[in-house]
């Protein structure tokens, strides 16, 4: 049974005749790494928010861990699925730094030393604990999105899916980023990654996707 499913899954935006998703299936497995790739408007970051049920289909079906995604709550969801947004500044939210990885952890009932420890560990592995006490929507807008990436990987998610993870970032931070995703891959961790950064994804992924015009195009491994 795949972790995430998608049946002749169809959605247009208020306003639109043209569907941005148009009568897709596919199906992903939890520890499978997948490259979704195509033009911008091709319906990439539209087909993550079915997935994550922040847009409901309307048409076809969409189940996580066997259960139509429509049956969860968003809490439930966040459980089993980490999403990081194409623009970070969205995600972000609180006076700090430090309060961005705390807010989801604590949220999970993490508390006291391990709290700290796992903030502070996430944030050094990135370079990011000097900025601890900033506020985050202060920040560059790399800066941003290692933040908003920090979030997410403190909370261990199952399956992660991230909308253009390197768009913003340096060489050095993507190396970190290429690294620790090679490492949580290698325990078991599903990987979805948007991106038009073909060497990053070439490095991790060995299935990709390519949708155009609302469709899956495309779908195969690698190589």
């Amino acid at each position: 049974m795949p972790f995430i499913a998608l049946s002749h899954v169809s959605y247009t935006y208020s306003g639109r005749s043209k569907p941005a998703v148009e009568d897709v299936t596919a199906a992903f497995e939890q520890g499978e790494t997948v490259a979704l790739t195509g033009m911008n408007g091709s319906g990439k970051s539209t087909l993550a928010r079915l997935i994550l049920s922040l847009l409901k289909p309307q048409a076809g079906t969409v189940t996580l861990a066997g259960r139509p995604v429509s049956n969860y709550s968003l809490m439930e969801i966040g459980e089993k699925l980490g999403y990081v947004l194409q623009d970070p500044a969205r995600m972000l939210f609180t006076t700090t730094v430090y309060d961005e990885i705390a807010f989801g952890l604590r949220w999970k009932g993490v508390r006291g030393a391990e709290l700290h420890t796992t903030c502070r560990n996430v944030l050094e592995h990135f370079t990011l604990w000097p900025l601890r006490h900033k506020m985050p929507l202060t920040l560059s807008e790399g800066q941003k999105q290692l933040v908003a990436i920090c979030a997410v990987l403190a909370l261990k998610p199952a399956y992660l899916i991230l909308d253009e993870p390197t768009k913003s970032i340096d060489t050095f931070h993507k190396n970190i980023l290429l690294k620790t995703l090679q490492d949580i891959i290698h325990e078991g961790t599903g990987i979805m990654i948007i991106s038009h950064d073909r060497d990053f994804t070439d490095r991790l992924c060995g299935r990709v996707i390519r949708m155009a015009d609302g469709k899956v195009a495309a779908d195969g491994s690698r190589c």
